[in-house]
């Protein structure tokens, strides 16, 4: 337990030291563009920018949402292309053609919003877009759904950062490792939310 907080202490001083260089927005911006490939706590990493620069706070929303679409958009893409190559091996071998079809039309029926809540809530862009590919989703819907959520969810975190910065700081400050661990519980709830669409 200690040698993961001690990383997550390096990751929190880091964050810090970042947001408050110059270069502030474009490290947003690469962390976020990121995002599909990084397991940290990005909407604490946002917080700490905006809580820095309190007057870029706009700004920074903006770049988040961009770089977090951009995201998305490449993992749809890697779920869109790459299934069409494994595909037919992961089905049936990993997963039931029932199963999968179950699956299929879920997503098909909710698309839109789907990818909406999905992206509102914290759940794992790495499955959303991911999913979205394999099943082969509208890609403008998927695009449009996907900033919508992510440009009300960020702007929510610099409205809060705005009105109460310094108290959620504090809160961050005494726990962000254990913030850095409810990653685990993401992906559990991936897992979870598919097991369920797959019944």
């Amino acid at each position: 337990m200690r040698p993961m907080k001690s990383s997550t202490t390096k990751l929190y001083n880091w964050a810090i030291h970042k947001a408050s260089s110059s270069k502030a927005p474009l490290w947003l911006g690469l962390l976020f563009s990121l995002e599909l490939v990084l397991f940290i706590p990005l909407d604490a990493i946002l917080m700490f920018f905006c809580l820095q620069k309190r007057n870029n706070i706009l700004l920074y929303i903006m770049i988040a949402t961009l770089a977090s679409t951009i995201s998305g958009l490449i993992g749809y893409l890697a779920g869109h292309f790459l299934w069409d190559l494994i595909g037919g091996w992961v089905v049936p071998n990993l997963i039931s053609t029932g199963t999968f079809e179950r699956l299929s039309g879920h997503m098909i029926q909710y698309e839109s919003w789907a990818i909406f809540f999905g992206a509102l809530i914290p759940f794992p862009l790495k499955a959303l877009s991911l999913v979205g590919g394999v099943f082969k989703l509208g890609i403008a819907p998927f695009i449009t759904f996907l900033a919508a959520a992510r440009l009300i969810r960020f702007a929510l975190i610099g409205g809060v950062m705005a009105i109460w910065g310094e108290k959620v700081k504090l809160f961050v400050d005494k726990h962000f490792h254990r913030i850095f661990m409810l990653i685990g519980a993401k992906v559990a709830v991936a897992i979870l939310f598919f097991w369920v669409l797959a019944r």
